[in-house]
């Protein structure tokens, strides 16, 4: 996840050299959670800062009795567990104490992608296989995948995990796929354990028909690892490719924000600056009516109703913490991400949000 902390770094310089925030220079400590250290870092940012910005954890179901306990407001990059990202509602940031620009909910799945593939590949989605790293964090985002995916009309043949850390050899994983006659992947995890993961499948000569991921995949790190053993895989997202940063200004000044500081470019990355920018508006509003406090904040940037982060991605609402409906697949094609679906545009039927 270094293209949050890349991202934090980008959007403060810019900021700052603008005159900041109404003439408050923004000042940025980074925390590293390293997967398992959620509490002390979180504990230690409660003595001393203002607000988390633009942040992301697979511990945070930690933050109520951390984060939140202590005073903190969260203005989140993701959110991953039930207990930091709520249900859709108008009561959940107060609740929480956490506004999400694009919204994780628990209680709903953005199943666009989902749906078209399923179109095109009736007989793969009957052979399912989900795979994901052994931690409380991605069993639960496997678990609603299963439930979009049965809800959808799928059937789940295979449930595999790994170790969070690692396999020493992915051959055994990739052959339990093979026998258990997997033709759609679905894989829960970290990009470089599926680069792992694909490789050996083509090391034994299996390739799944559809193998299907999430936005977090949307990483050079995880093509340049995969190699040719990513081909052909889907990823579902929200946010406007990096490849079409000519025909959308704000993809471009993301990227030309985070290369002003040599930065990590990442779909992670793109989400933390959305955070920042929601952060920033609603600290300029509450500084101009003269109550530039954590109350304020929250409470203004958590009454948003509509959302695109500048242009960044399909709209969402923030106010009742409902996702967005609109999305898009994209394909690795020849070593790079290109769109798959729609045509131009994003997917925005009514009925890819689901319970």
């Amino acid at each position: 996840n270094q293209e949050i902390f890349d991202a934090g770094d980008a959007f403060v310089q810019w900021c700052n050299d603008q005159g900041g925030i109404n003439g408050h220079e923004l000042e940025l400590t980074k925390y590293d959670a390293a997967i398992s250290d959620y509490q002390s870092q979180m504990e230690a940012a409660c003595g001393q800062e203002f607000a988390i910005v633009g942040d992301g954890a697979v511990q945070d179901n930690l933050w109520a009795s951390t984060g939140a306990a202590c005073g903190l407001i969260d203005i989140a990059g993701f959110a991953v567990t039930p207990e930091k990202s709520g249900t859709v509602g108008p009561d959940v940031v107060e609740e929480t104490r956490v506004v999400q620009p694009v919204p994780n909910t628990a209680d709903t799945y953005e199943a666009g992608g989902l749906q078209t593939l399923a179109e095109q590949h009736p007989e793969a989605f009957q052979h399912v296989g989900i795979v994901y790293g052994d931690f409380e964090t991605l069993r639960v985002q496997a678990a609603k995948g299963r439930q979009a995916i049965e809800a959808e009309g799928g059937t789940v043949v295979s449930e595999q995990t790994y170790n969070l850390v690692g396999e020493a050899n992915w051959a055994p994983l990739a052959t339990a796929l093979e026998r258990d006659g997997v033709q759609w992947l679905y894989f829960v995890g970290q990009p470089g354990n599926l680069a792992l993961l694909q490789q050996s499948m083509a090391e034994v000569g299996y390739r799944p028909e559809v193998t299907f991921v999430e936005a977090n995949h949307y990483d050079p790190e995880y093509l340049a690892a995969a190699g040719d053993a990513a081909e052909g895989t889907y990823l579902r997202t929200v946010y406007v490719p990096f490849e079409e940063a000519d025909q959308n200004k704000a993809t471009q000044d993301y990227l030309d924000m985070v290369a002003a500081v040599d930065g990590k470019t990442a779909l992670l990355g793109a989400q933390s600056v959305s955070a920042w920018l929601l952060f920033a508006d609603a600290a300029r509003q509450c500084d101009q009516a003269g109550d530039l406090t954590r109350t304020c904040v929250l409470a203004t940037a958590g009454s948003v109703t509509e959302w695109t982060g500048g242009g960044l991605h399909g709209v969402t609402d923030p106010s009742t913490n409902t996702p967005t409906r609109c999305s898009m697949i994209l394909q690795v094609q020849d070593g790079a991400f290109v769109r798959y679906s729609p045509d131009e545009g994003f997917n925005c039927e009514d009925d890819n949000l689901i319970d």
